[in-house]
C-alpha cells in the first residue's frame, strides 16, 4: 500500500500558520480508492489563509481536512 506524506491544516482554526505534515496510507477511506495527486492548496479558516496540500479523489469522495488529521492520528504513520 502506498504511503505519501501531505501537509495539512494542523487544526480548524490555523490562523495562517498552524500546519503540520501527516504520512497517510494513499487510499480512499470511503472505497478504497486511489487518491488524486497532490497539490499546492489553499485553507481558509474564516480570517487567515495557509498555504498547504489539497488532491481530488477520481472516486469523487471528498477528504475533508478534519477526517485526514484523525486519520493521520489512528494510522500509526505518525
Amino acid at each position: 500500500m502506498e504511503i505519501r506524506t501531505v501537509t495539512i491544516p494542523a487544526r480548524e482554526d490555523h490562523e495562517g500558520i498552524y500546519s503540520k505534515t501527516v504520512k497517510l496510507h494513499w487510499v480512499c477511506p470511503v472505497c478504497g480508492g486511489q487518491r488524486g495527486e497532490p497539490f499546492a492548496a489553499v485553507s481558509w479558516d474564516g480570517s487567515r489563509k495557509l498555504d498547504c496540500d489539497g488532491w481530488e479523489n477520481s472516486c469523487g469522495h471528498i477528504d475533508k481536512y478534519s477526517a485526514v488529521r484523525k486519520e493521520a492520528a489512528e494510522n500509526g504513520l505518525n
